[in-house]
């Protein structure tokens, strides 16, 4: 839903803790920037399911949103950054075109390392968002 990622990251990129750590506004909504010059920290949303509530005469839908901050330096400094998305995003009010959003809430934690080519090691910390909003 192209409106609500463009609000998640209004909200995101305006969050001056989130871009310092990040060093600017290093997020991506799915997929961040290819090949040799990624730069970390960074942060990547994606939407990870999305659903019509059906229980009300008017449209609501309930969506829920991977955020996760990415640090190729440490588990620390992932954990910063998604501590500053958190703060962001838990109960926040987001600007959705055409929508009323009732409420943003984590539901789960994510945490895991991986190691890409060449041996270098990504630290994954993260949450799932679940967004409501009406129209």
């Amino acid at each position: 839903m192209l409106v609500l990622e463009e609000a998640l990251y209004a909200k995101l990129a305006a969050g001056t803790a989130l871009t310092e750590l990040l060093g600017g506004t290093a997020i991506y909504n799915a997929l961040g920037p290819q090949g040799t010059a990624v730069t970390y920290p960074l942060v990547i949303f994606t939407k990870s399911s999305g659903s019509d509530d059906n229980d009300s005469p008017r449209r609501c839908r309930t969506l829920t949103y991977q955020v996760t901050g990415i640090s190729d330096r440490s588990k620390k400094e992932a954990e910063q950054i998604d501590n500053a998305i958190d703060t962001l995003l838990f109960d926040s009010t987001l600007t959705i075109t055409g929508w009323n959003e009732y409420w943003v809430r984590r539901e789960s934690d994510i945490s895991y390392v991986e190691q890409i080519p060449g041996g270098k090691v990504l630290w994954h910390e993260g949450g799932l968002y679940r967004v409501r909003i009406q129209d």
